[in-house]
């Protein structure tokens, strides 16, 4: 399974003097594999293989499983380079790669293409010099022995599918870091994580073409032979696929219901999703932890289809009954979505993040390191995107305004550690800025947002608004248990 990053590389970001760079320093790789290959090995021998085996890994290109998680896409080349890798040597398995891709009429901008056909060159080459420098045996006939295919093919061949490995996720995060700004840990980590095992899958069924071709005598019809397990994983990777897409609809749903019922909010949950993610990808967390801290950030405010549509259109005085209704919504909005599977490691997230560094937030009163990571940070997410939105009662901050009120509240609202990563993040990540230089419309008697600052603050100093938010929920949760017990269900 090989993930290419071409087409997911943002289109702004393609014509950068720094992507180009890039492009051309993996062509280079290129070039220098293969001429180690040819010194080492010679010019190829074997034509009429690297053609059959180039056409096999173009069947193999075009018939990648797209979409399946946020930008990649899964193919199966890395099968064909790597049994090219033995069947015709380094220089062979480096011209695959390439002609495969160069025979691949897509539409893609020339920086993706030109990269694609230098990374898949290079994953060729360096597989069969792997496998050779592994003590890989150059000649195989058809009276090799178990053993000796075993550790003189299948073991070499399984560290050159390592290396493979390694060198298409270092490739791919160089791209993403150059193209997106993503970091280039937290790419390599994710990339061998959805692919890592995989390989090792594609590793044994390489092995076994190389069997089938070689001692076997089967010769180029061994890649029909493996051509079934291939489609029963491609078809494993599009179940994969379609549920990622049923989620993301879901979300997507779920988002749209919170915002039709609160129009100044369009895009917010986009944003603190997405500013969520690359918070955690600053602090380190794993793949899975920063899509889940992602979904929390999307949802935060799902609740809030449940409170009452004339406190969020702020049309009235805002009393402590409506303070504490909208103090409501993040344990509402966990009522809303719990029973739906995918979204279990994001209710923590949801739940808590109102809640405050000084344990005066709500609605459980937590404190520090008690109050759930991913909590803390959409709390940092939800304020920073609030600040940078403009408001009946003022304008937009800038972004350089709300870093430095943030800070001003790390340790006291916010975690320190938190407010850091976000200044990592902007600088790794442009943010588009919402008219913070411009003058607010609307009435300056317009009831506060229940993101901003000051409503935390508010509620901080009104001990008995959040005993009334805590018991309003112990009430809830009493209420459902008791209609569970009863056969009935309530929200």
């Amino acid at each position: 399974m090989n993930e290419d990053s071409g087409r997911d590389v943002k289109p702004s970001r393609l014509g950068s003097a720094s992507t180009v760079a890039f492009a051309i320093a993996t062509a280079t790789l290129a070039v220098l594999l293969l001429a180690v290959g040819w010194w080492q090995t010679g010019p190829p021998h074997d034509w009429l293989a690297i053609l059959v085996l180039s056409s096999f890994g173009l069947s193999a290109w075009l018939l990648r499983e797209s979409h399946v998680g946020a930008r990649v896409q899964l193919n199966f080349i890395s099968i064909i380079l790597l049994a090219a890798a033995v069947i015709v040597g380094p220089v062979g398995a480096g011209l695959v790669g390439a002609v495969a891709l160069v025979l691949n009429f897509d539409r893609a901008p020339w920086v993706a293409q030109v990269f694609n056909i230098a990374m898949f060159s290079s994953v060729g080459s360096l597989g069969g010099l792997v496998y050779l420098w592994s003590g890989g045996m150059d000649e195989i006939g058809r009276s090799s022995g178990v053993g000796q295919l075993l550790l003189g093919v299948g073991l070499p061949l399984m560290i050159a599918d390592v290396a493979q490995c390694i060198l298409n996720a270092v490739l791919i995060a160089g791209i993403l870091r150059v193209s997106g700004g993503t970091p280039l840990r937290s790419s390599i980590v994710q990339l061998l994580g959805n692919s890592g095992l995989a390989y090792v899958g594609y590793g044994v069924v390489g092995f076994l073409f190389v069997v089938l071709w070689i001692p076997a005598g089967v010769g180029w019809f061994s890649a029909v032979l493996v051509l079934a397990p291939l489609f029963v994983a491609r078809w494993a990777f599009e179940q994969y696929g379609e549920e990622f897409r049923a989620h993301e609809r879901t979300l997507r749903a779920l988002v749209s219901a919170e915002e039709k019922k609160e129009a100044g909010n369009i895009g917010h949950s986009e944003r603190v999703g997405q500013l969520s993610e690359w918070i955690a990808e600053a602090i380190g967390l794993g793949h899975k932890e920063t899509q889940d801290v992602r979904t929390a950030g999307m949802l935060h405010d799902v609740g809030t289809v449940a409170v009452p549509s004339r406190l969020l259109r702020g049309r009235e005085p805002l009393t402590d009954a409506g303070m504490v209704e909208l103090a409501a919504h993040a344990r509402a909005g966990v009522r809303l979505v719990e029973g739906i599977g995918f979204l279990r490691d994001s209710l923590e997230g949801i739940a808590h993040h109102h809640e405050r560094f000084d344990g005066r937030g709500y609605p459980s009163a937590l404190a520090g390191q008690e109050i759930p990571m991913a909590a803390r940070i959409v709390a940092v997410a939800d304020t920073f995107d609030a600040l940078t939105t403009p408001r009946p009662y003022r304008a937009a901050h800038t972004t350089v305004e709300a870093l430095r009120m943030i800070h001003e509240r790390a340790g006291v609202q916010f975690d320190p550690v938190v407010c850091d990563a976000l200044t990592k993040a902007l600088a790794r990540h442009p943010w588009a800025h919402r008219g913070g230089e411009s003058v607010a419309s609307g009435s300056a008697d317009a009831v506060m947002h229940y993101d901003e600052p000051e409503f935390s603050d508010l509620l901080a100093e009104r001990a008995d608004l959040r005993a009334l938010v805590r018991d309003r929920e112990i009430g809830a949760s009493t209420a459902r248990q008791a209609a569970g017990r009863a056969g009935m269900r309530v929200p």
